[in-house]
């Protein structure tokens, strides 16, 4: 009885706030597409050494999470981004007591990591695979074969399923607002996992600012570099790092609002071989399919060579001006 009591106390107290929880979640979506830039950037100046990089990216990148989570779940019992935010998972079931220290029970922690590694990245292949049947469907190449009619069907069930999940994010989250629950995410619900405050790490015997100080006046044989200095300026390397990416998404995702009260650029001028793209797209010189106009420029393209344009490029393969996705306007044509 005092076990479940106690149990409870911990559970109970420093419950996080809702604004702790969807932060971290931000944080957590945020680091897989700032790397993506990074390598791309890479992968543009080196062709020759690190081209296979992009092509696998995605595959790179489960390896670089997965050893990152599971130092997190190992040593804190939270995910990079919860750790971050100064949060501790803990287990809901008084029978799931942690049994060394701060530890998750062995079998939460590799349920943990799956659910923070494995299901996101077999996701995005999933959503990868359905965008090229879906891009199929809109321009009208999906049949009437069994093939066809499966793939239609797989993304009507995959639609239905993504509404289902996320209604059921929202109704995990009310649930944890009103009290009612002590899980703030679905995950974590499925898990039978809360999060808390994470409680203050004991100080270490030996600091950066002691190493320095030793250095500085001489006193070599007292400089004491420990592991656990290493492990600690690594995290706080790549916590402040997770930081200053959030910090230039922000700053990109309020560009286009502050380039709107700029004056309009000049209309672009004309090219002397676009006779040859009259009622064509000027990417693959073929009938439109799907037409759809980037209105930064005003040309006419299919939409998914235009799409696939702006996701590489950002920019007009015609005029070179600065676009985005976005901006992207479907036309209805009686073609």
């Amino acid at each position: 009885m005092a076990v479940y009591a106690a149990h409870l106390t911990r559970t109970l107290q420093g419950t996080p706030s809702v604004f702790q929880v969807t932060a971290q979640e931000a944080l957590g979506s945020t680091v897989k597409p700032a790397l993506r830039k990074l390598v791309e950037y890479l992968a543009a100046v080196y062709p020759d050494k690190l081209s296979w990089s992009e092509r696998w990216y995605d595959e790179l990148y489960l390896l670089l999470d997965c050893i990152v989570q599971y130092h997190y779940l190992k040593h804190y019992a939270a995910s990079f981004s919860e750790s971050f935010y100064g949060l501790v998972r803990s287990p809901i079931n008084p029978n799931h007591e942690f049994n060394s220290g701060p530890r998750l029970p062995h079998n939460l922690e590799q349920a943990s990591l799956l659910f923070l590694v494995g299901l996101p990245y077999m996701k995005d292949k999933i959503d990868k695979i359905l965008e090229r049947w879906r891009e199929e469907l809109d321009e009208g190449r999906l049949g009437k074969s069994k093939a066809d009619q499966a793939r239609k069907a797989a993304i009507r069930l995959y639609m239905i399923s993504n509404f289902v999940s996320e209604v059921s994010k929202l109704v995990v989250l009310a649930r944890y607002l009103t009290g009612k629950s002590l899980s703030p995410t679905l995950s974590l619900q499925l898990l039978g996992l809360t999060l808390k405050d994470a409680p203050p790490e004991e100080p270490d015997d030996n600091t950066w600012g002691d190493l320095f100080r030793n250095v500085l006046t001489g006193q070599f044989s007292s400089a004491v570099l420990s592991f656990r200095m290493c492990v600690s300026a690594c995290r706080l390397l790549m916590e402040r790092g997770a930081f200053v990416v959030q910090l230039l998404r922000w700053w990109e995702s309020r560009a286009p609002a502050a380039s709107a009260a700029l004056p309009p650029p000049p209309p672009p001028q004309g090219r002397r071989d676009e006779s040859r793209w009259l009622n064509a797209c000027p990417i693959c010189h073929q009938s439109w399919r799907v037409p759809t106009v980037l209105p930064v420029s005003g040309y006419v393209f299919c939409y998914t060579c235009i799409s696939r344009h702006l996701r590489r490029s950002g920019s007009c393969p015609v005029t070179r001006l600065p676009a985005s996705e976005r901006s992207l306007v479907r036309l209805y044509l009686d073609l």
